[in-house]
């Protein structure tokens, strides 16, 4: 056996016949008691069995704005995306939250993004500054690690949002290029980093009607209904909420998954993929797991036939 790799908060993509599955990289020591984590990997698959491992695609300090140390790179959850431009050119985006880049230095999670025209990267980020800062959600809660968990979603008109958040789910429309908030007004230095930054024009919405929602959301689309998959209360358990438009409103529709022993989180991430419908999320499944040693698992989602879905069965392959 290879040596373990610690693996949590899935992110998937699906481009013509592959999964790619990003995740992010626990390297906490067996005894340690808080999160080690500084950079994403990425798994593919053709056949949802067998996974190749692509290495570290993207790293905390690929943002020049965030901060890491020796105890950890703070890189924690995140979304990638996949769009053509004008021109027919697939373009990949890696959302990514890391900590910095806040006004004044002062210590705070932030959600950046990253741009490649490779899914296995190198990406490199377009604004030279975060998208999601502490002053953008101040109105709503004080905590330093609110601006968490981004999730994009893209839907059938072209409108993209971004939704993310802890203890409150927030959403945003985004500009067509997909790195910048729908809205938002800024100039560009000699360097292209963006300065002046006005979001006065730009509307962040709060949802307030998802019980016990803690963090981790991710919006699908299946069969003509879209999903918001959660994680609620803590320790968390998987919970969602139905919706006939990707901005709500949304109905609470009840636990899918409950919690899982050895971790207090668990990060859903639903997609389609060849004529069936997965969830990921992560457990403590693995040799030596815990909450801060956590490893990633899909297992099939099935839905009733009025489109609610069944309690999910745990498989162990």
């Amino acid at each position: 056996m290879g040596k373990i790799i610690y693996t949590a908060d899935p992110a998937t993509m699906v481009v013509n016949d592959t999964v790619y599955l990003y995740t992010t990289h626990d390297e906490q020591h067996v005894d340690g008691n808080d999160y080690r984590m500084y950079d994403y990997r990425l798994w593919t698959s053709t056949d949802m069995m067998t996974w190749e491992n692509k290495g570290a695609v993207f790293r905390y300090s690929d943002f020049d704005w965030a901060r890491g140390d020796s105890k950890t790179g703070n890189a924690y959850a995140h979304h990638v995306i996949h769009r053509k431009d004008e021109s027919g050119v697939s373009r990949y985006y890696f959302y990514a939250t890391v900590e910095g880049g806040q006004s004044e230095g002062k210590f705070g999670f932030a959600i950046g993004v990253a741009v490649s025209d490779n899914p296995e990267g190198p990406f490199e980020d377009p604004r030279g500054m975060p998208m999601i800062l502490l002053e953008d959600t101040a109105e709503y809660k004080d905590h330093t690690w609110r601006n968490i968990d981004p999730a994009v979603f893209i839907d059938n008109d072209g409108r993209a949002y971004l939704y993310w958040g802890n203890q409150q789910l927030w959403w945003v429309e985004l500009e067509a290029d997909l790195i910048h908030l729908k809205g938002e007004i800024y100039t560009l230095d000699s360097d292209g980093t963006m300065q002046n930054r006005d979001t006065s024009q730009v509307q962040i919405h709060a949802v307030n009607t998802l019980p016990n929602f803690e963090e981790a959301p991710y919006v699908s689309q299946h069969n003509g209904l879209y999903y918001l998959v959660y994680a609620a209360g803590f320790p968390e358990s998987i919970a969602y909420a139905t919706s006939a438009s990707a901005t709500g409103p949304w109905q609470y529709r009840g636990i899918i998954m409950e919690p899982l022993p050895g971790t207090t989180t668990i990060h859903p991430a639903m997609f389609d993929f060849k004529d069936n419908t997965y969830l990921a999320y992560h457990n403590a499944d693995l040799p030596d797991g815990g909450s801060y040693r956590r490893s990633v698992a899909v297992d099939t989602v099935h839905f009733n036939e009025d489109g609610t879905i069944k309690p999910i069965i745990r498989t162990s392959k």
